[in-house]
């Protein structure tokens, strides 16, 4: 009976050792699968820019241009950056980081304006790397790339908010404050909640835009126990 016993423990630590071996095996099959796939959709997103690209310069080669051929080429332009920043091309140092930022001040006028003016840097990093497709950059180089972003050549700079927050701020930063003193005074006053509902903005940039609005004297704050809440700073008027 003892040696029976010892016979189907060895078995089982045989069977169990044997699972672990195929699990082991089928993880390694999976995991190779897996990376083929990346492997063959790279190789396609390849393809597809480089398609898109072609497309793009027989359409620049065609003098006259329609209303289709013109709503073709748009939709060819948001596929992304068609010829993104490279090392490999720019360099290394700080000209990789200012072609970088001229790319990127580019692709980031649109999103600007709609968003208002500021862009956090975790969007900017998000929305740079999405138009960049599979040529993805750090989020150190995207930062290193916003620093050399300035009013005079591209429209818009790096800022860090007095919370730490950074945020890529257009030029336009008066024509924010004057919106945004225009939203609280229709409102009779905001928080930051309302002021976020009412601008389709995010929570964070409403606080950090009301506390800059503060900082210049536009606004003043009110601390009740119902929160805090921010109206016109009448005393600038006078």
């Amino acid at each position: 009976a003892v040696v029976s016993t010892q016979s189907t423990g060895g078995g089982g630590l045989v069977r169990i050792e044997q699972q672990i071996e195929s699990s082991r095996l089928n993880a390694d099959q999976s995991l190779n699968a897996a990376f083929k796939d990346i492997d063959n959709l790279m190789i396609k997103g390849k393809e597809m820019v480089a398609l898109a690209e072609r497309i793009a310069q027989k359409l620049s080669d065609v003098k006259t241009q329609g209303d289709e051929t013109v709503e073709l080429k748009s939709h060819l332009l948001s596929i992304g950056i068609s010829n993104p920043v490279t090392r490999e091309t720019h360099g290394t140092g700080t000209s990789y980081h200012k072609s970088l930022g001229s790319e990127l001040a580019k692709m980031l006028r649109k999103p600007l304006q709609e968003a208002g003016g500021v862009l956090s840097v975790s969007e900017v990093y998000c929305r740079y790397n999405r138009a960049r497709g599979i040529q993805l950059v750090s989020p150190e180089d995207v930062v290193n790339a916003c620093k050399t972003l300035t009013p005079e050549h591209h429209g818009m700079e790096l800022k860090r908010f007095s919370s730490g927050v950074l945020v890529v701020e257009g030029d336009n930063f008066k024509s924010i404050m004057d919106n945004l003193l225009q939203t609280i005074k229709a409102n009779d006053c905001c928080s930051a909640l309302s002021l976020s509902n009412i601008t389709s903005i995010p929570l964070l940039l409403a606080k950090e835009r009301l506390q800059a609005a503060e900082q210049h004297g536009i606004i003043c704050r009110d601390e009740t126990d119902d929160g805090i809440f921010f109206y016109e700073n009448l005393f600038c008027l006078t």
